[in-house]
């Protein structure tokens, strides 16, 4: 099992030092959170069906800029988006960005994407809402014909465009992670490489699983693709423990989110207190 660091509402001066920190305990990356901006009131619902857990003020400093100065910190690290809102984008830059951070850190980035649920963000930012999953299928192939191919061309229903390239190409395929829910997350999940799971609770965890497991044998049969590597991250709304752990390992999960500290928990505010935390969770779960 992988353990990732979640770094989503904390002081973005101290991310550095924690992923230093992190990387010196044993975990295997940092997982970075993604909204542009964030309106003082909307409609959207919250994917967890509760209240959402931040507002206007709540930092979330660029993933991909933090990213790269994390990587650029660290020796081993990974870092990851978690998630990326994708059709908030135009594919051109972000083929462009995300190349060039697998360039400048020696392919140690993870793009973890998503369709996302703040409808009033997605719609600020200029892109349109409705059928926002399928222009973000047609984003994914764009961004991998781009990192594959010396030129490339596409005519889709939302993108159309004539024999272009991006320079700087990035040094082997970027690792895509799609996180949701939905049977079209789950497919959208199985044809790249990973599967992101938000805060679930454990029976409905297990259900996502088998959903997930048959429809990679489909997707097995029907390619003669086998997805060896295929990264399943969960996190599971439960209180961390070996048994816990264990369990999801043996149902085919490959990595979740190392809780140090709880989400909010502002008794870990201090750069001392995260390394203590970082540092007592890996020995109890990663090094123990």
């Amino acid at each position: 099992m992988d353990y990732w660091l979640s770094y989503i509402d904390e002081d973005p001066d101290q991310a550095i030092e924690v992923a230093r920190a992190a990387e010196r305990a044993g975990f295997t990356g940092i997982a970075l959170a993604d909204h542009v901006v964030v309106p003082l009131a909307y409609g959207s619902q919250h994917p967890s069906g509760g209240p959402t857990p931040f507002d206007h003020r709540t930092p979330f400093p660029d993933p991909l800029v933090t990213a790269a100065s994390v990587l650029a910190s660290t020796t081993r690290f990974l870092a990851m988006t978690y998630v990326y809102v994708l059709p908030a984008r135009e594919p051109f830059s972000v083929a462009s960005q995300v190349a060039t951070l697998d360039r400048l850190s020696q392919s140690r980035f993870r793009f973890g994407v998503g369709a996302g649920w703040l409808e009033e963000e997605i719609a600020m930012l200029g892109h349109p809402i409705r059928d926002r999953g399928r222009r973000m299928d047609e984003m994914l192939e764009i961004l991998r014909g781009f990192w594959s191919d010396d030129a490339f061309e596409y005519h889709g229903k939302f993108f159309d465009f004539a024999a272009s390239g991006i320079s700087p190409r990035p040094l082997a395929p970027v690792p895509i992670w799609v996180g949701g829910k939905s049977p079209a997350a789950l497919a959208r999940a199985v044809r790249h490489e990973g599967w992101l799971g938000m805060n679930y609770d454990l029976p409905e965890i297990h259900a996502l699983l088998e959903d997930l497991q048959r429809r990679l044998a489909r997707h097995r049969d029907a390619t003669g693709e086998a997805k060896a590597d295929f990264e399943v991250f969960v996190i599971p709304n439960a209180e961390p423990s070996e048994a816990l752990y264990e369990g999801l390992a043996k149902r085919g999960v490959t990595a979740t989110m190392g809780s140090a500290w709880p989400y909010g928990d502002r008794s870990s505010a201090s750069l001392g207190a995260k390394i203590d935390r970082i540092g007592a969770f890996a020995e109890r779960f990663i090094r123990g």
